[in-house]
C-alpha cells in the first residue's frame, strides 16, 4: 500500500497523494473506533476521490472544529512582496514558518527588466504625479544605495586593514596576525575577511532601502494558518495585501478543497469588523515626547516575587502541590535562592541548553525604538508578542556607523532622508498614511512594544548578541540584558552567553568557522 510507509507497524507516514486526505484521515483518530487508519484508508478513500473534501466540508458546516485544519500542510513561495506586506505576513505567528530574502547577505544595487526592486506604484494602488512622486523617491534611495556600495568597502578596508588583523591559525590552534599564517590559513582569511567587508557594508547601507523593497519569502505550514493568513491580508484595507490574499487563496483552493474557503466566510469579515471597530474605538489624540532610549522596561514582575515563583516551579517536580512548594520557598534565605539560581544557570555549558520551563513564569514589557530594518529581525522571534503602528517618518532616522563616519557618505545619505521626508507628507496628504508607508527607508525610527518572558528573551539576547549579529540587533539585545540584570540581578545569572564585546567585522570568526568547513568536505571555493 504506497500511501503508507508500511502496513504492519505501528510508527508509520501518511503518503496519500492528496494533503487533504492525509489530514482527513488523521482527524479521524479522536471519532472513529478503527485503531488502524491504514483499514479505515482502503474503506472510506481508496476509491473516493471526494472523501477527504466532504470530510472537512462536514466538519466546518457541522461542527465548526477548526482544529483539524492544523493537519494539512503545504509550501509555498511567495515572490516580489513589499517589506510592508511581509511584515504583516511574518505577524502569522503560530503554524506558519518563514525564510525570507535578506538584506545582510544580498546586494540590492541590480535592476530587474530596467526597475529597481520597489513594488510598482499601481500594485500599491498610486497612479498619476502621485506614482511619479513614489517611483522617483524610490529609484533615488537605490541609486545612492548603488553609488556607495563600492565605495563603501574601500572604506571598510581601509579603516580594517585586514594586514593589522589576527585570524586562528590551524597549525599553533591560535590567533596570530594575517602576515604570520600559513598559505592555506591565509587563503581562508582572505576569503573570510572579504565576506565580513562585504556583510558590513551591506549592514549599513540596508538603510537606504525603501520599505517597497520587494522581497522573497518561503513559507511551510498548516492549512488553519493559511485560512488566518488570507483573512489578515484581505481585510488589511492594504491594495497589494489584497491582491495577495487572492492569489494564495487561489493557489491553496485546489490544495485545500473543502476546507480553504473557510478563509472567505461571513464569520471572517464579521472578525474583520470587530477588530477595525476596535482600532476605531481606541483612536486617541496625543502629543507627548517621542521615544528616547533604545530600550526601556516599561513593566517587569516584582524582583521577590519572581525570584520565588521560579524556584517553586523549578522544585515543582518533587510535588505534593505547588502551595506547599511555595510555603517552603518562601523560608529560604535570598543567598540560599540565589545560589539554587546559579547553580541551574551553571549547568548550561552553552545557550543551546534551553533554561528550564519555570522561567517563563517571569514577564517584561519592553518599549524599543530602533529602526525599522531592525524591526525586520526582531520580529523574526515568534515568542515576543510585539504591538505596532504604521511605519512614518515621525521618530527621525539612524544614521549608520560608517557613514556617518564619512563626509560625502553622510551627506548623500541625509539628502536621501530628507526626500523620503518630503515624499512621505506629499503622498500621505493626498492618499493616506497606509499607503505613504512604502516610502519610508529602513533608518527611520519605529518604536514598538515587546511582551516576553524570561526563558524567551534568554534566547533572544543570547542569540542576538552574538559577533555576527547585526550590530543594531546587538545593541538591543545589551540594553535587554542591562534591564533585567537591574530588575532581576539573581535570575538575571541565567543568561550566561550574552556577549557585549566590541566586534569591528562581526562576521569575520564566523565566516572563518565556514571556510574551514568547506575545506575540509572538498567544497571551498
Amino acid at each position: 500500500m504506497e500511501e503508507f510507509s508500511n502496513t504492519d507497524d505501528d510508527v508509520f507516514l501518511v503518503r496519500t497523494k492528496r494533503m487533504i486526505d492525509r489530514g482527513a484521515l488523521l482527524s479521524r483518530y479522536s471519532r472513529t473506533a478503527s485503531l488502524d487508519i491504514r483499514d479505515l484508508y482502503a474503506r472510506e478513500f481508496a476509491n473516493n476521490e471526494k472523501r477527504g473534501t466532504e470530510f472537512y466540508k462536514k466538519v466546518f458546516i457541522e461542527y465548526g472544529d477548526e482544529s483539524v485544519s492544523e493537519l494539512v500542510t503545504a509550501q509555498m513561495a511567495i515572490q516580489n512582496v513589499s517589506n510592508i506586506v511581509s511584515k504583516k505576513i511574518e505577524e502569522i505567528r503560530v503554524g506558519l514558518s518563514f525564510l525570507e530574502k535578506s538584506s545582510r547577505y544580498v546586494r540590492y544595487d541590480k535592476k530587474v527588466n530596467g526597475r529597481f526592486l520597489f513594488a510598482d506604484p499601481g500594485k500599491i494602488g498610486l497612479s498619476g504625479k502621485a506614482a511619479d512622486e513614489y517611483s522617483g523617491l524610490c529609484t533615488s534611495l537605490f541609486e545612492t544605495y548603488s553609488e556607495l556600495y563600492e565605495p563603501m568597502l574601500h572604506s571598510l578596508k581601509k579603516m580594517y586593514p585586514i594586514e593589522e588583523m589576527d585570524f586562528m591559525s590551524s597549525d599553533e590552534g591560535k590567533y596570530i596576525p594575517y602576515g604570520n599564517l600559513s598559505e592555506q590559513d591565509m587563503a581562508i582569511a582572505k576569503k573570510s575577511y572579504d565576506s565580513s567587508v562585504r556583510s558590513r557594508g551591506l549592514d549599513d547601507l540596508r538603510f537606504l532601502l525603501p520599505a517597497s523593497t520587494l522581497t522573497n519569502i518561503g513559507i511551510s505550514g498548516n492549512g488553519r494558518s493559511y485560512i488566518e493568513l488570507i483573512k489578515k491580508l484581505k481585510y488589511s484595507g492594504d491594495t497589494e495585501a489584497e491582491i495577495l490574499a487572492e492569489k494564495i487563496y487561489r493557489e491553496l483552493l485546489n490544495e485545500f478543497p473543502g476546507l480553504i474557503e473557510n478563509a472567505v466566510t461571513q464569520r471572517s469579515q464579521d472578525i474583520a469588523n470587530y477588530e477595525t471597530e476596535v482600532v476605531k474605538a481606541t483612536m486617541l489624540e496625543i502629543q507627548g515626547k517621542m521615544p528616547a532610549p533604545t530600550v526601556s522596561l516599561v513593566s517587569g514582575d516584582d524582583r521577590n516575587a519572581a525570584l520565588d515563583r521560579v524556584i517553586t516551579l523549578l522544585f515543582y517536580h518533587n510535588g505534593p502541590s505547588i502551595s506547599t512548594i511555595g510555603n517552603r520557598v518562601a523560608s529560604m534565605s535570598i543567598a540560599d535562592k540565589k545560589n539554587l539560581i546559579s547553580r541551574v544557570a551553571q549547568l548550561r555549558t552553552n545557550r543551546k541548553m534551553k533554561p528550564p520551563r519555570a522561567f517563563e513564569a517571569v514577564n517584561y514589557l519592553f518599549e524599543v525604538n530602533t529602526n525599522y530594518g531592525a524591526f525586520r529581525d526582531l520580529q523574526r522571534h515568534r515568542f515576543l508578542s510585539i504591538i505596532r503602528s504604521q511605519l512614518s517618518t515621525a521618530y527621525g532616522y539612524d544614521i549608520p556607523e560608517v557613514i556617518g563616519q564619512i563626509e560625502e557618505y553622510r551627506n548623500k545619505f541625509v539628502n536621501a532622508m530628507e526626500k523620503a521626508k518630503r515624499a512621505y507628507s506629499l503622498i500621505k496628504e493626498k492618499h493616506g498614511s497606509n499607503i505613504a508607508q512604502y516610502v519610508v527607508p529602513y533608518a527611520f525610527r519605529y518604536p514598538v512594544t515587546v511582551g516576553v518572558n524570561l526563558r524567551e528573551v534568554t534566547y533572544f539576547i543570547e542569540l542576538r548578541s552574538t559577533p555576527q549579529a547585526h550590530y543594531d540587533l546587538r545593541n538591543i539585545s545589551a540594553e535587554m540584558f542591562k534591564c533585567i540584570k537591574t530588575v532581576h540581578p539573581e535570575l538575571s545569572e541565567i543568561i550566561r552567553f550574552a556577549d557585549t564585546g566590541h566586534y569591528e567585522l562581526g562576521r569575520i570568526m564566523a565566516e572563518q568557522r565556514k571556510e574551514r568547513k568547506l575545506l575540509g568536505s572538498g567544497n571551498s571555493s
